[in-house]
């Protein structure tokens, strides 16, 4: 399977829609290389666009996917044709586009992977091909909650093994023993941004796996401990609107998205 790539801060995004993107994992998972697959999304990217190490991590994976319709509207944004006079012009229309017309940023990315969503659709295709996953990330209560919600959904998929992500630095071993004990095809890490792609980075070469993918909270809404936004809430982007009025402490996080903007406006008038 092929695809182009859409840069977006230097972050180079693959245009696979999710249901090719859960088959190219699936297809990953039964090769031979070790790989890795990350999925930024808006409220992280200021700060791979200013660490060159995180950008790299990123940059480095097998895939790197678009997750929020953030990343969609950013892509969209930068691909209009025109000069910098235009390119003002077009963005106020362009940001008015994510909540009253978002199906006009479908390209040139297709679809935003929405975290969770992606994630029930690599474990359908993990078992359509036969493969295990393994489940690393959140607490005890999330990771073994996830576990057994996926067993219930897809008994026909071989869970190896499940242990939450707050383990001390210096656990690592006994962690990454563990996980070559169980020998998953997949191992799906679930540490928050940018810790799980560090974390994936540094150890993926001593990992008895053949795909690591940096999860984000995706386990906390599998089991059930963060509820998701009503369906036209996510269909209009506005998920993270939800998620912050449920969680006043995520402000300071989403601060960030105000800057995001302003890079990509940035990045279009260079370019114009």
């Amino acid at each position: 399977m092929t695809a182009e790539t859409v840069a977006v801060l230097n972050v180079l995004f693959h245009d696979f829609t999710r249901r090719e993107a859960a088959a190219e994992i699936a297809r990953l998972a039964g090769g031979d290389a070790k790989t890795y697959v990350v999925k930024p999304y808006s409220e992280f990217m200021p700060r791979a666009h200013r660490d060159e190490r995180i950008r790299g991590i990123l940059n480095g994976a097998a895939l790197r996917l678009a997750d929020g319709a953030g990343i969609l509207w950013a892509a969209n944004y930068l691909s209009l044709p025109g000069g910098p006079l235009r390119a003002l012009l077009q963005f106020p229309l362009s940001l008015a586009s994510l909540v009253l017309r978002p199906s006009a940023l479908q390209r040139p990315l297709p679809e935003a992977m929405a975290g969770v969503d992606l994630t029930w659709e690599m474990l359908e295709a993990l078992a359509a091909a036969g493969r295990s996953a393994y489940l690393l990330g959140g607490t005890a209560e999330e990771s073994a909650g996830a576990a057994d919600a996926i067993r219930r959904r897809i008994p026909s998929l071989t869970i190896a093994g499940a242990r939450d992500g707050y383990f001390r630095r210096s656990e690592t071993e006994a962690v990454i023993q563990a996980l070559n004990a169980a020998s998953p095809d997949v191992l799906l890490v679930a540490m928050g941004f940018p810790r799980q792609e560090k974390w994936i980075a540094e150890n993926l070469p001593r990992l008895n796996v053949r795909v690591a993918v940096a999860e984000g909270g995706s386990l906390s809404f599998i089991a059930g401990a963060t509820r998701r936004a009503p369906r036209w809430m996510r269909r209009a982007g506005l998920e993270w609107l939800f998620r912050l009025l449920r969680q006043p402490s995520r402000l300071r996080r989403q601060l960030a998205l105000p800057v995001f903007v302003w890079l990509v406006l940035r990045q279009r008038l260079a370019a114009a």
